[in-house]
């Protein structure tokens, strides 16, 4: 029998689905479900710390599925909310959502979003109902899914970019930083001469998910971008490079720009001069840090509660950079049924942590908190009360963030690693 969470952090696959779609301009997510799926996604979005998305929750369209519905079977009723909907919202591209109940009362999609597609809408379906797994699986998914469908209703000829990357693995809404981070992944591949073929954020839209075609690599930052990329490679032939986090500070930040140069076959000379720059940027900030930073004694042991890939760039950097001893991890997107999720457990974090847990309830990761002897934590929002009772600070770093509105700031790269000491000195103090 597998455990129950009592008292999860993450939501469902089709909350998920629905949190990458939102941040995509110009894709409008029709959900076939009732109400109470949308205002559950609205609740979670409060506690991320964005503000509106490209369509906030309040304006999702939906079919509203009522009783009759479940009994009956509700195709008509998604037929009529497709149309609607199109008449309605003016988007580029429409993609039609499952849901727990749809799915197992067993409606049709498929007929509906193919009906549509014969009278010229560009609407697609994904398979997004929640009990296939969490956020993590949702925003893998639904993106495998939009890769699946899109040549049903786009029909241009792929044309290769020898430059162009797509970039996979941050989580819009579910990485808290992912719209810095974006940025500053594409500000210092730039500096080589690669292009990134953004989806979220305001440099991302429909249009790059139909673009997504015509790259000439894929770039993974964690397990959750891997399924989209494999699809990529089996419609296009496009090859995957995979790190295991987001590059995070200088030496990370000027490798990664080096690998990838290779495997596209770029000539790495034209990022020397930016990477020196960069080097002597982040050696002017850290050094106005030193004299803080060992007069009050900042080299903390440190316990993080966050995603795989979130909390080895963290425990990363706090070794590299802070001299930090990293106590206790607890890796929160590893879902119930993983296969082995054991081995990611030791291998993963095995020479950065001292203990390592896979937790999602909240209740369990408090009681493993309770008996760490660490100053400070990096975690969520939820780990307040937790650090509040051990009397330590709670820089936070993961999701959800309350209280908190995260517009632009980065946690990767060069700029990144500047803003996030920042953030750990004033978290500390």
């Amino acid at each position: 029998m597998q455990n129950i969470l009592k008292t999860p952090r993450n939501g469902c696959a089709l909350q998920g689905s629905l949190q990458t779609l939102q941040e995509i301009k110009g894709v409008i997510p029709v959900i076939h479900s009732t109400s109470g799926c949308a205002y559950q996604n609205f609740l979670a979005n409060k506690a991320s710390g964005f503000g509106k998305s490209f369509i906030s929750t309040e304006e999702l369209p939906g079919t509203d599925m009522q009783e009759r519905h479940i009994i009956f079977g509700g195709a008509s009723r998604l037929r009529e909310q497709i149309k609607n909907t199109i008449k309605v919202i003016d988007g580029k591209l429409y993609v039609v959502l499952n849901s727990c109940p749809s799915a197992m009362v067993g409606d049709d999609v498929d007929a509906m979003v193919r009906e549509s597609q014969e009278q010229g809408e560009k609407v697609i379906d994904g398979l997004s109902a929640g009990f296939h797994g969490d956020v993590h699986y949702g925003y893998s998914q639904i993106l495998t899914e939009v890769f699946q469908n899109l040549s049903k209703v786009d029909k241009s000829e792929v044309n290769k970019e020898k430059n162009l990357v797509n970039i996979f693995g941050i989580l819009p809404q579910k990485d808290l930083y992912y719209k810095g981070d974006l940025e500053e992944i594409t500000r210092i591949l730039s500096a080589a001469g690669i292009k990134v073929n953004q989806f979220f954020a305001y440099e991302g839209g429909s249009e790059q998910l139909v673009n997504a075609k015509n790259a000439s690599l894929n770039i993974v930052f964690s397990r959750w971008g891997q399924a989209p990329a494999d699809k990529l490679e089996e419609l296009y032939s496009i090859p995957t490079l995979t790190f295991d986090a987001l590059p995070f500070g200088f030496d990370e930040s000027a490798d990664f720009i080096k690998l990838v140069s290779e495997k596209l076959g770029l000539d790495f000379a034209p990022a020397q001069d930016f990477l020196a720059k960069e080097a002597a940027r982040l050696d002017y900030y850290f050094s106005s840090l030193k004299e803080v930073f060992y007069q009050n004694h900042l080299n903390k042991e440190v316990d993080i509660v966050a995603d795989e890939a979130v909390a080895k760039k963290y425990a990363r950097f706090l070794k590299k950079y802070f001299n930090s001893k990293i106590n206790t991890v607890i890796i929160t997107d590893f879902l119930p049924n993983d296969d082995n999720p054991e081995s990611a457990k030791t291998e993963s974090l095995k020479d950065l942590a001292e203990k390592i847990f896979i937790a999602q309830d909240q209740s369990e990761i408090e009681k493993i908190l309770s008996f760490t002897e660490s100053s400070l934590i990096l975690g969520s929002s939820l780990e307040n009360k937790i650090a509040s009772k051990k009397a330590v600070p709670n820089l936070v770093v993961s999701y959800p963030s309350y209280k908190n509105l995260i517009l632009n700031k980065s946690h990767a790269g060069i700029i990144g690693a500047i803003q996030f000491a920042e953030d750990f000195v004033r978290a500390v103090l």
